[in-house]
């Protein structure tokens, strides 16, 4: 299609890297199709959908990011619906995921009562929760996040993905809601916000886009690191998992927050493709 190498350029002319994707993107999103599918000798895009397309456009120069425009996000392989307000999934956090369900397999979980039990703090559109449920069939799991557009979001993917039987997302500041302290969990998951407070201003236009209270981690990225390790031991199951998604540089002094807790043993970092140490997971003694 012409159209993509006109939007290209003209999202290249406004400094927007990979503006080939970005117009593949859009022109799919817009069109209802795969990208692959753009190519198709017989593809063409209707006259009506120019405004539309005009507008998309317009937003991703101004920054906007390019999930929100669509209102899609891809996450392990699957789709999630995105929207303004809530934090967008990133690739990385897959290495999350990959750690969780293979700390399943190694460690024995077997004071587990029927169903593995799972929080997810920090859920977002609930994209961890929801890869987990589709990957563990014998799982109940809790999502909490401060915010209600968070909350209303994540039910959306987990009604989209089918899971909504077996995942519950509650409206919570971390563990403070009462069904939270109903039971103990096998396993409690976090992406916390990790941004140091000043560096947040350094960010790429796009990310500031998104909502600050799911990038603040507090005068020095860790608030949400030291609130975690210091109260999942009352939420936790001896021998459960606790596992964090690590900001960059962040290994050391989350290494340090577990150890000097005297709460956790057998802690492990996993690093991401790009060699980043991006995962660190402990057991509850």
């Amino acid at each position: 299609m012409k159209i993509i190498s006109e939007v290209s350029r003209e999202l290249e002319v406004h400094g927007i890297e990979s503006a080939k994707v970005n117009a593949e993107v859009m022109l799919s999103s817009l069109l209802g199709c795969e990208r692959v599918d753009l190519y198709a000798g017989d593809m063409t895009m209707p006259d009506t959908y120019s405004k539309h397309l005009n507008d998309m456009v317009s937003r991703r120069i101004a920054g906007e990011p390019l999930q929100y425009i669509t209102g899609r996000s891809d996450f392990y392989g699957n789709e999630f619906l995105a929207e303004p307000g809530v934090f967008i999934p990133r690739p990385e956090t897959e290495v999350l995921v990959e750690a969780v369900l293979d700390l399943l397999k190694t460690y024995d979980m077997r004071h587990t009562t029927y169903k593995t039990s799972i929080l997810d703090l920090c859920t977002g559109t609930g994209n961890i929760a929801i890869s987990l449920a589709k990957l563990l069939a014998h799982c109940k799991i809790v999502g909490s996040d401060i915010s209600v557009k968070a909350v209303d979001l994540a039910m959306r993917n987990a009604k989209l993905h089918n899971v909504l039987s077996r995942v519950e997302f509650i409206r919570a500041d971390l563990f403070d809601a009462p069904m939270i302290g109903r039971g103990l969990f096998d396993i409690i998951v976090s992406n916390p916000p990790y941004i140091a407070r000043e560096g947040i201003r350094a960010l790429p236009s796009d990310v500031k886009k998104e909502p600050q209270e799911a990038l603040d981690g507090g005068r020095d990225g860790l608030y949400f690191y030291r609130r975690i390790t210091e109260e999942s031991p009352r939420f936790l199951k001896k021998g459960g998992i606790l596992a964090f998604e690590l900001g960059d540089d962040m290994c050391e002094e989350v290494e340090g927050l577990l150890t000097r807790s005297g709460s956790f043993k057998e802690i492990r970092i996993r690093k991401d493709l790009n060699n980043i140490e991006r995962v660190i997971t402990a057991l509850r003694n």
